[in-house]
C-alpha cells in the first residue's frame, strides 16, 4: 500500500503579491518553497528548465528575478555540476513579509519597493523602520 503524500502549501502574502510583479511575488513564494523542501531533506538543485516549468515562466523572466532577488539580499545562486543550486535567506524574507505585510496602502506599499528595491538597490536587511516610517509618513 503506498502512503499518500499530504500536499504542500505555501503562504503567497496577498501583501507580497500587491508589492511586486507576479512573476517575482511568484518567484519569492517558490524560492521560500525549494528553502522549506530543502530544510526537509529533500533534493533542491535541479535544471533551469525544471524551475521555469514549476514557475510557468520564460529564462529571461526567471533570470531578472534571480538577479533582482539577489541584489534584495534574499538568494544566492551556488554553482553546482553544471547547475545552480538556490539559497534563500529566510531571515531577510521573513523581514520583507514584515515590510510587505503591515502596510494597508497597496499603491504606496508598491511605490515604496519599487523605491526601494529597483530604483535604490537596496537588500532587505538594509530597510530600516525609520525608512519605512518616511516614506509611509510623507
Amino acid at each position: 500500500m503506498k502512503v499518500k503524500k499530504a500536499p504542500a502549501f505555501y503562504k503567497f502574502y496577498k501583501g507580497l503579491m500587491m508589492a511586486f510583479d507576479l512573476p517575482e511575488s511568484a518567484f519569492m513564494v517558490y524560492m521560500a518553497d525549494l528553502n522549506a523542501q530543502r530544510s526537509l531533506g529533500y533534493k533542491t538543485i535541479r535544471p533551469t528548465k525544471e524551475h521555469l516549468g514549476c514557475l510557468g515562466m520564460r529564462r529571461h523572466t526567471f533570470e531578472k528575478c534571480v538577479e533582482k532577488a539577489e541584489w534584495m539580499g534574499l538568494l544566492k545562486r551556488v554553482p553546482i555540476d553544471g547547475m545552480y543550486d538556490y539559497i534563500w535567506d529566510i531571515q531577510a524574507y521573513d523581514r520583507l513579509i514584515n515590510i510587505v505585510t503591515t502596510r494597508w496602502s497597496y499603491v504606496q506599499l508598491r511605490k515604496f519597493t519599487d523605491w526601494a528595491f529597483t530604483k535604490t538597490q537596496r537588500s532587505v536587511m538594509s530597510i530600516t523602520e525609520e525608512d519605512v516610517a518616511k516614506f509611509f509618513n510623507d
